[in-house]
């Protein structure tokens, strides 16, 4: 019985050894290698020239691309013509000491929508390391308004992103900044980081830091009253505008 025991005690010892030695070679492989800028333009040459959904590969390496072009901006300050030369755009960046930066890709929806485009974000910490992150939004987004927010780095980026036949989407939304990490989910505009409406002119007064939203076609689109009623707005009938005034870190209707 004595010599059983031993037997199983060796034998479990073993197995947590194989188990501890596995788990350190797993921990010592080398990390995936930064892509190249030619790698990346490739890919986005593929992408630009490709519809959504048309294959399972075309989608993986929309989303693959999408992360390593992540990885390669927390190791890399990209220009507006270097982000070119990626096949991307620099589409809008704050003049503060964040700099705060939006890379825009595109490709196809294969439908009204026509272009697609896909933001990710990048920004530098006080010891000025860069940092990168893809944010879950379709929208090119055009400017980026620092809020006046005690306490907090809040960023409002606006843009706009062609819906169908009836609709041009515009989009307010805010990412907070805190050091190596960026916030996407925030509640300012109700609990939701994000307002779009269709068409409708979206506009920053940063000096109120108000923000007027003006519809630019007779006709609302009822899915915008929905929204609307989601983030605790209201437009009162007849009304073309709509103004939002910051408070506390939240967008507040004050009209």
């Amino acid at each position: 019985m004595r010599c059983l025991f031993l037997y199983i005690k060796k034998t479990i010892y073993c197995i947590i050894l194989l188990a501890c030695l596995a788990t350190s070679a797993r921990a010592q492989q080398p990390a995936s290698p930064a892509p190249t800028a030619a790698e990346l333009k490739k890919n986005f040459a593929t992408i630009e020239a490709g519809t959504e959904g048309e294959s399972d590969d075309f989608d993986k390496l929309t989303t693959t691309t999408a992360r390593r072009l992540v990885t390669y901006l927390k190791a890399h300050e990209v220009s507006a013509a270097g982000a070119k030369d990626l096949g991307v755009e620099l589409s809008a960046e704050s003049a503060d000491a964040s700099h705060l930066k939006v890379f825009t890709y595109s490709l196809s929806s294969g439908g009204t929508r026509g272009t697609i485009h896909k933001p990710v974000l990048q920004w530098q910490n006080a010891a000025g390391q860069h940092f990168a992150y893809a944010v879950d939004e379709e929208c090119e987004f055009t400017e980026i308004h620092p809020l006046a927010s005690p306490g907090r780095a809040l960023y409002l980026l606006l843009g706009m992103e062609k819906g169908d036949g009836q609709c041009d989407v515009s989009q307010a939304y805010v990412v907070e900044l805190k050091g190596n990490y960026l916030l996407a989910d925030n509640a300012v505009f109700g609990k939701k980081s994000s307002l779009s409406l269709c068409n409708v002119d979206m506009q920053l007064d940063a000096s109120r830091q108000v923000l007027r939203i003006n519809q630019t076609r007779n006709k609302e689109i009822s899915d915008d009253a929905l929204r609307l009623k989601e983030r605790d707005y209201r437009r009162k009938p007849g009304a073309k505008s709509l103004v939002l005034k910051l408070s506390g870190g939240r967008f507040v209707q004050s009209q």
